[in-house]
């Protein structure tokens, strides 16, 4: 009997775990962080907290960073180009996977049993893999550390410039494949500041490195972008979002002093923080940051103190805290890592010392740590350029931590907290038994597996290229021909792609020229002829206009007379004199170098005596360059947002005509009055159509679980024949579900989250009103109402700025079914919710309100497998104890003893839990147990199994010997 009751107990708790544990629910991630925690010695915790750079390539037991990694344990390292880390010519690809492995390599040496130098103690640590980080934003040098080998990327402004979060979704799997095959581990990026108001002539001007100006939309391609890494690295990268908590509003770079910004803590809620939010609070794991970068930025008045300035966010702990403990971040910030700027930027020396003559790093980077940054990155570390005094900086820094750890144990438990977070991390890149095969890349063929999604990214110049001048495609000149005289100027500024290659252009000088050959040139369709083209840098203009007018000089004659010398004429003079065609190939104007804005120039010098020639611009960075005046000279101004060769080729074929540009912009652009938040806000020329679900209450069946099972009806909802189904039949107490379509914005996308839509129910014979307010997701929005009287009811919608207009009127009658007039007809969708394609978030809900789902028997299948829940249990059990009641009974109407009757009640028990699970295990992959679709099948199977047990027992009699 004893044993029989443990069986019995055994599987009562297995039946109730089976419903009630949640997916994947485990406590081994922490297991595995406490083993390793306590095989750390005090000195690998305190190295977990920093990521290092060191020069070259080398790797040797005597370079810099195997000392490092050996003797300091540091937890990563940051791969530079400038720091000759990568050699961005040559086969890249391998060269910085050998790098990686070797790196790994000496980490994992550094674990075998050595004499520790500063202490003399013998340590064998645990191997803790590196974290190997690098940037990679894409639109080449500088912010792409890796350009040669690698697939080249559109800039985050042209995918924000599609509107269409898939992109974003595209460039993230790229990214994380081929960081994955080079062994980054670590990427910084994406970044989510919102450019609310571009700054042009600002040293803080972010140009492309943002996907726009509207927080909603920068959030949701922050998530794809992440949901993309994840995917494409296989969950082997983890993504660091920044400039935490945003550096939109900048005007300052970093290289010159901390930026101060004047923002309450709302406003920053509201705008620079929102992107922050949308990816921590991601209903996708896999569209969540893995950490967040924590930018060197002041705010004044953030707490409502107007005059207030915070320190920089990166150590100020009080900021800092207040902004990870926002009820948005909070429940992120649990597993979240959170990642230091490089502590030793100019901006942030400058701020703790104007004169820059000191350098307290010890100091700067304990602020940083009890600010609240967990991993610290020590980059620059130092005045000077010297590698000697940043590498004498960062090991005096790492022994002060291990100093303060030893000897103060509030900072132990600092260490430790953030210790934890970082091997978390770690586990979840490569799980709980790190393996040296596990984290090292494979180099054989690393070359020939990068760099080949060009074709991928083909659709996103084509959806990103946009016509920013004239406001209509049919204004357009008509593309060059074959007689035209095309002169084409390029910027022609370069830098070194890491610190031992040779310059290389942004932009080749010849770029625009060739793309235009290859696409129509002779070989091609033969619109235009090479030889009439003529193409010139940037630079060669600023000298052309710096250049006097030189008038023709008479000479003397042997007669006493004397000729004009003709002066030769400059060549671009000659081209321009010629030309049918002007083409601007336009990046950022810049301080440096100054022939970078020769565009403005020349518009403000020569446009007006140039009658003739059609001026172009086609801009591969951001569109807000160029003042109202100086567009209103240009035949047609393109904007591509980004340098690379598929961006280049798209804006060529758009100004050729060959597809209307279909990217719009995502940031605002006053040269031409386009404002984001206008643009952005509901379109007052459409027309918003009403849709209503008559909404069943539910059955006491029904009641018993949270699931619903009971449909909603919604109307016209097709039958098997392809026939609307008849409306239903509405009366006095009905409630109604009412939502929207979807609600476009001024350039027909869906508008942001959290658009304003005011519904207003009119009882025109009663002369009452009343509103309510709801909010858009996904670009829907909705309510519901009862209709609790009789007589007309007209239901309007508004959308500021689109006007109220009645879109449903419904009149209830005292006896017989409710008439129902849809004010403005449109065709029925083909799903009761219309979900935007762009939009990637939560589509809208009702809280308790039951959701339309194909009725059964017209052929589709549910989209929601209906789980075992508690509310199964439950009858599961009550089966249970009927059955176990019946066995006791049958056994004690014979007077048989009790322990025989408490016996075989248990046996019933038995076969109907033993049945039950069954059916919890296999009811969500058995169609027809699915349609049944109610809890009482659960009270049923246990029931049955109980009963089958009796009958069996009882005939066989076998029960009396067991136990």
């Amino acid at each position: 009997m004893t044993h029989l009751k443990r069986l019995l107990a055994l599987v009562l708790v297995v039946i109730i775990l089976i419903p009630l544990a949640p997916p994947g629910a485990s406590c081994a991630q922490e297991d595995i962080v406490a083993r390793l925690m306590e095989e750390m010695s005090s000195a690998a915790k305190v190295g977990q907290l920093f990521l290092v750079t060191f020069p070259g390539t080398e790797v040797s037991d005597e370079t810099i960073i195997a000392e490092l990694i050996r003797d300091y344990h540091v937890g990563g390292v940051l791969l530079l180009p400038d720091n000759g880390n990568i050699i961005n010519e040559g086969d890249t690809p391998a060269q910085v996977a050998t790098l990686i492995g070797q790196l790994q390599q000496t980490a994992w040496d550094a674990t075998q049993p050595v004499t520790e130098t500063l202490t003399g103690e013998e340590l064998a640590d645990p191997f803790i893999p590196l974290f190997i980080a690098a940037s990679h934003e894409g639109n080449g040098m500088p912010f792409t550390s890796i350009v040669n080998g690698t697939t080249p990327l559109p800039s985050e402004m042209a995918v924000g410039a599609t509107w269409d979060p898939i992109h974003a979704e595209t460039v993230g799997q790229i990214v994380g494949q081929e960081l994955r095959d080079l062994g980054v581990n670590m990427l910084l990026g994406p970044s989510l500041d919102v450019l609310e108001t571009p700054r042009p002539e600002s040293a803080g001007d972010l140009g492309v490195r943002t996907f726009g100006g509207d927080p909603f939309w920068v959030g949701q391609m922050g998530q794809a972008y992440i949901r993309g890494v994840h995917a494409g690295a296989d969950g082997q990268v983890a993504v660091v979002a920044k400039h935490f908590p945003g550096m939109g509003t900048s005007d300052r770079s970093l290289d010159e002093e901390v930026p101060t910004v004047q923002r309450t803590l709302e406003k920053l809620r509201q705008v620079d923080l929102a992107p922050f939010f949308a990816v921590a609070q991601a209903d996708d794991p896999a569209a969540r940051p893995d950490g967040v970068l924590v930018s060197h930025i002041r705010f004044r008045g953030l707490e409502g103190e107007r005059f207030v300035a915070t320190r920089p966010v990166s150590v100020d702990s009080q900021a800092l805290q207040r902004l990870l403990g926002l009820p948005e971040l909070t429940g992120w910030r649990e597993g979240g890592v959170t990642v230091s700027d490089g502590l030793g930027m100019r901006a942030l020396r400058r701020f703790y010392d104007p004169s820059e003559r000191s350098f307290n790093n010890r100091r700067i980077a304990q602020e940083a740590f009890l600010a609240g940054n967990d991993l610290l990155t020590l980059s620059q570390f130092a005045p000077s350029d010297a590698w000697e005094d940043r590498v004498s900086n960062v090991k005096s820094t790492i022994t002060f931590f291990r100093e303060r750890y030893d000897s103060d144990p509030s900072f132990q438990t600092l260490v430790d907290d953030a210790v934890a977070r970082i091997l978390r991390l770690k586990i979840k890149l490569y799980g709980g038994a790190f393996r040296l095969n596990a984290v090292q890349p494979d180099v054989d063929g690393v070359g020939e597996r990068l760099g080949s999604y060009q074709e991928a990214l083909s659709p996103i110049g084509h959806d990103a290229v946009t016509l920013l001048f004239p406001p209509s495609p049919d204004l357009v000149p008509s593309p060059p021909a074959t007689e035209d005289n095309i002169v084409i100027f390029s910027d022609s500024r370069s830098e070194q792609p890491c610190s031992t290659c040779a310059p290389a252009p942004y932009v080749d000088s010849l770029a625009l020229q060739d793309t235009i050959v290859r696409l129509y040139g002779p070989d091609a369709t033969g619109q235009i002829s090479p030889w009439r083209m003529t193409s010139f840098t940037f630079g060669q203009l600023d000298e052309y206009l710096n250049t006097p007018s030189l008038l023709p000089s008479p000479a003397p004659t042997g007669e006493g007379e004397s000729t004009v010398t003709p002066v030769p004429l400059h060549p671009i003079e000659a081209a321009l004199q010629n030309a049918n065609w002007i083409i601007f190939a336009m990046l950022n104007p810049a301080a440096d170098p100054p022939q970078s804005k020769v565009v403005r120039r020349f518009l403000a010098e020569r446009a007006e005596a140039l009658r003739g020639p059609h001026l172009v611009v086609l801009a591969y960075d951001a569109p807000y360059y160029l003042d109202a005046t100086e567009i209103s000279k240009l035949s047609a101004y393109y904007v591509a947002y980004s340098r690379i060769e598929p961006c280049i080729e798209t804006s060529v074929r758009a100004m050729f005509g060959e597809f209307a540009p279909a990217g719009t912009l995502p940031v605002s652009v006053s040269g031409i009055n386009y404002d984001l938040v206008v643009q952005t806000s509901p379109d007052p020329e459409q027309t918003v159509t009403l849709y209503y679900e008559k909404i069943s209450e539910p059955s006491e069946e029904d009641q018993l679980t949270p699931e619903p099972t009971e449909e909603s009806e919604p109307t016209l909802e097709p039958t098997e024949d392809g026939q609307p189904t008849p409306e239903p039949r509405l009366a006095e107490g009905d409630k109604l579900r009412l939502y929207t379509e979807v609600i476009v914005d001024h350039n027909g996308h869906p508008v942001p989250d959290g658009a304003p839509v005011q519904f207003i129910f009119a009882y025109p014979q009663e002369g009452l009103e009343r509103s309510e307010m709801a909010t858009t997701s996904g670009g829907v929005a909705e309510t519901t109402v009862m209709l609790d009287r009789t007589g007309q009811l007209d239901i309007s919608v508004q959308a500021d700025p689109v006007p109220r207009a009645i879109a449903l009127q419904i009149t209830i009658q005292e006896e017989g079914p409710a008439i129902i007039v849809p004010i403005t007809p449109t065709p029925r969708p083909t799903v009761p919710r219309p979900t935007p394609t762009p939009t990637l978030g939560p589509e809208p809900a009702i809280e308790n309100t039951p959701q339309p789902t194909p009725a059964p028997g017209n052929g589709e299948e549910s989209s929601t497998i209906r789980e075992v829940g508690t509310a199964d249990l439950a009858l599961a059990l009550l089966g249970v104890l009927i059955a176990g009641s019946a066995g006791y009974y049958v056994i004690r109407s014979n007077n048989e003893p009790v322990s025989l009757a408490l016996r075989l009640a248990l046996w019933c028990a038995i076969g109907g839990l033993a049945l039950y699970m069954a059916y919890a295990l296999l009811a969500p992959n058995i169609a027809w147990l699915q349609e049944q679709n109610s809890v009482w099948v659960a009270g049923g199977f246990a029931l049955l199994g109980g009963l089958a047990t009796l009958v069996v027992t009882r005939i066989t009699g076998w029960w009396r010997r067991v136990g």
